[in-house]
């Protein structure tokens, strides 16, 4: 489910020199007109001036923004995260995703404290940093994230995954930030798990992950929602991604039987053979073995003492009362060493 899309710096911190400079030589506007175009050609949007944005699927969407103004959008974008999620906290409260929205504040305050401090150097703008960033001693910077909300295909459920990653072999530090939330009902009890991973410096990564089980309940849908975001004022990037899912269709039940299926014997001596049962989608589970229509077992593990002399089997299981079934054929082979010692039977 997971849809990485790690974003190298080269074309960003082309558009971020041009957007941050207060002044553009005739080639810089045609660079500048080219880079868009070629943003406009990989399906992204310009949604304000220094913020672009494309969508990736039905609640997944992405955006980069660059110099003050991509600041200020992600700034805003925090905020309007907070407000939904404070929503959400409202209705579910969790100690964890208090967590997170402590997390974005404090990002979201961060990014304000930053645009103050750029506001009072105008000299050393974003145009004179990320000139120096592009040059011949700085080739290695990477950002990127990636966020994946989704239903979960083994049980009925919801989960979340969100990463975020900075690199800079130049000093220039970053704030990545990473966050998962999911939200289901299951035997009438509606369960949250969120988990949150903020980080800062030169080479970071933030990784989150939630998963609950269950389904929608009346005036309860499940919900899954994952983001992640890297950002560095010094060279004047934001770049984030979101997806949200609200379905959780029910997965049918089956169940498969894990074992042996054929015994080799050359001499006398028994052996114990253990068999289990792999539930998928069942929520409560009984379970009932058989052997030529009589019932060996009610464990989720059935257990046989096999011999030379056992005939050959077929081992049934059905679980919760029959709703679903699996068969497993074993088959006992002898062939016994007429020699005697050991290494001398061919």
């Amino acid at each position: 489910m997971r849809n990485q899309r790690w974003k190298t710096a080269a074309l960003c911190l082309g558009l971020m020199t041009l957007l941050g400079g207060s002044g553009l030589a005739a080639a810089e506007r045609q660079q500048l007109t080219e880079q868009k175009a070629q943003m406009k050609a990989e399906g992204w949007r310009e949604i304000s001036e220094g913020v672009f944005e494309r969508q990736l699927g039905p609640n997944k969407v992405e955006h980069m923004g660059f110099g003050r103004e991509g600041l200020v959008w992600t700034m805003g974008d925090l905020n309007r995260r907070i407000e939904r999620l404070n929503t959400e906290y409202k209705l579910y409260p969790s100690e964890k995703l208090g967590v997170i929205i402590a997390d974005l504040t404090i990002q979201s305050a961060k990014i304000r404290r930053q645009l103050w401090n750029l506001e009072q150097g105008p000299s050393e703008g974003l145009s004179s940093m990320s000139s120096a960033v592009v040059g011949a001693s700085c080739g290695n910077i990477c950002y990127g994230a990636s966020a994946d909300a989704y239903h979960l295909t083994t049980t009925q459920g919801v989960a979340a995954l969100a990463d975020a990653k900075f690199n800079s072999t130049c000093g220039y530090s970053g704030t990545t930030t990473a966050y998962a939330y999911a939200r289901a009902t299951l035997n009438g009890t509606t369960n949250t798990v969120s988990q949150s991973d903020p980080d800062s410096g030169t080479s970071i990564t933030s990784h989150a992950v939630a998963s609950a089980n269950g389904g929608s309940v009346a005036g309860i849908p499940c919900y899954s929602e994952a983001s992640a975001s890297a950002t560095s004022s010094g060279l004047g990037i934001s770049y984030s991604t979101s997806d949200t899912n609200s379905i959780c269709p029910t997965v049918a039940c089956s169940v498969n039987i894990n074992g042996t299926s054929v015994e080799f014997f050359t001499g006398p001596g028994c052996r114990s053979r253990t068999w289990s049962a792999t539930a998928t989608g069942c929520t409560a589970s009984t379970y009932q073995w058989k052997i030529g229509g009589t019932v060996v077992g009610t464990g989720s593990t059935y257990t046989k003492s096999l011999c030379p002399g056992t005939a050959s089997f077929t081992l049934d299981l059905t679980i919760n009362s029959g709703a679903a079934s699996d068969s497993h054929p074993v088959e006992i082979v002898f062939e016994p060493c007429e020699c005697c010692g050991p290494g001398i039977c061919p």
